[in-house]
């Protein structure tokens, strides 16, 4: 009788132990990354904290799946830790799936313009030195811009050049931006964007310049800070922003 009750003892231990690393993956992750959000550790190691986090929930997963298996052979013991903890790992990586999912086959881009031969130019805010990063060349870079968005390119709208950068303020500032520099007289503006839960930092530019006959060309730029690729973040924001520009 006494290895008959040790199966159940042992499978169910095993449940347990699946049950609190899924717990404690799940909570090291959002712990991490919310300290990401509020800048009290850097953004990439807040991001390598939700890698982390489904590393251990998959482990976690697996152990539960390892004492379920255990308990249905015995016949007996408590299968419920087991199943929790496979749920609550089927729950939370389907939750990061679904964020996730849409940017999974951007290309390995944080560098977005609407002019790769002449990109606009930041003033104010700094381009990081290592902006090439993932390229060895600035026609590298270039290429593989124009491969992954061919209909990128500048908009023409009506209105001077002055009333559309102050459109286009406006539309940052509802946006949660953060404007760093503003010229009316030469139609340029530099702020800085904030992209998923982490809020990873981006830096914009939106130049606005005359058109003969009339009507403004508007020109713009969007930088990850780092990483290499951005999940699409920039090149749905520039199209995004551009659209409500254009009043599309």
């Amino acid at each position: 009788m006494a290895s008959v009750a040790s199966k159940p003892t042992w499978a169910g231990r095993i449940g347990k132990t699946a049950q609190w690393v899924v717990i404690l993956a799940i909570a090291a992750a959002l712990i991490g990354l919310t300290l990401a959000r509020y800048d009290v550790i850097e953004k990439m190691p807040g991001f390598f904290s939700l890698a982390g986090g489904v590393l251990g929930t998959l482990v976690g997963a697996v152990i539960g799946l390892i004492a379920l298996i255990v308990g249905l052979i015995g016949k007996s013991g408590p299968k419920r830790p087991a199943l929790i903890a496979m749920l609550l790992a089927g729950l939370a990586l389907a939750g990061l799936y679904s964020v996730v999912a849409p940017g999974l086959g951007a290309p390995l881009l944080h560098d977005i313009t609407t002019n790769v031969d002449a990109p606009p130019q930041f003033t104010t805010l700094e381009l990081s030195e290592d902006n090439l990063r993932g390229f060895n060349t600035l026609a590298e870079w270039q290429a593989a811009h124009r491969a992954a968005h061919p209909d990128l390119g500048p908009v023409a709208v009506t209105g001077a050049p002055a009333d559309v950068l102050a459109k286009a303020r406006d539309l940052a500032e509802a946006r949660g931006w953060e404007v760093a520099a503003y010229d009316a007289a030469t139609g340029h503006m530099e702020a800085t964007a904030f992209a998923g839960f982490i809020k990873f930092r981006d830096d914009v530019i939106v130049d606005v310049t005359a058109q003969e006959g009339g009507g403004s060309l508007i020109n713009m730029r969007s930088v990850s800070r780092v990483g290499v690729g951005d999940l699409g973040y920039n090149a749905a924001r520039v199209k995004e922003f551009l659209g409500a520009l254009a009043g599309e």
